[in-house]
């Protein structure tokens, strides 16, 4: 991370910290839009804040309520992103994907930051949100068209369901590329093969694995 993105790493903390969500929400916009950090670099640093505010609360050094505060502060300014996201869309590229977190699985909002990715690269990007059941999914893959679908877990209990989610899915749609991603697969994914695998960072060249 560059030494600007660790300054307002740290200076988004401190307004966390001080419960100054408009001041947080509006230094982060304003590193967008004066070209400070793009938006994939802003996620990069938001995701890496909400892991080190995660990493506080298991060692017992933040309250529950405090973690959600930051992940809300946070959910906030990528819905603020919205309107650069748009602005800022790639070349369409013909190609349509779905996102969603498994059944009991509420954890959505990097699923949510990695939907603007696929947009930035010029994808048609459909977020279906967290808990959604596999019947679901599978309707909503083929209301939209679907290319590719991305489903998200954030811990490694969930790896369970997705497998589940992503050999049916095959089964039944047998053109559908699915992968997967999130926090559960950031240490190892045993029993996966890279090709099963997304994250943030190959989302630019994921239209390559379509051909």
């Amino acid at each position: 991370m560059s030494h600007t993105a660790d300054a307002l790493r740290a200076e988004l903390i401190s307004r966390i910290g001080h419960r100054d969500r408009e001041g947080a929400v509006a230094m982060a916009l304003e590193a967008v839009r004066t070209g400070t950090l793009a938006i994939p670099a802003l996620y990069d640093l938001l995701a890496d804040l909400l892991a080190e505010v995660g990493a506080a609360w298991a060692r017992g050094e933040t309250e529950v309520w405090q973690e959600h505060y930051a992940t809300a502060v946070v959910r906030t300014i990528v819905e603020a992103c919205q309107p650069l996201v748009t602005e800022r869309a790639g070349e369409p590229n013909g190609l349509t994907v779905v996102l969603a977190t498994p059944a009991e699985e509420y954890h959505d909002l990097g699923v949510r930051m990695l939907a603007d990715r696929f947009v930035l690269a010029g994808w048609s990007a459909h977020l279906l949100g967290a808990n959604v059941p596999l019947e679901e999914l599978a309707l909503a893959a083929d209301a939209l068209m679907a290319d590719a679908v991305v489903l998200s877990a954030y811990t490694h209990f969930h790896r369970t369901t997705l497998r589940h989610y992503v050999d049916a899915l095959r089964e039944t749609h047998p053109r559908l590329r699915v992968w997967v991603g999130g926090a559960a697969f950031a240490i190892e994914h045993d029993g996966w093969s890279e090709d099963e695998i997304v994250t943030p960072a190959d989302v630019p060249t994921l239209h390559e694995r379509m051909v």
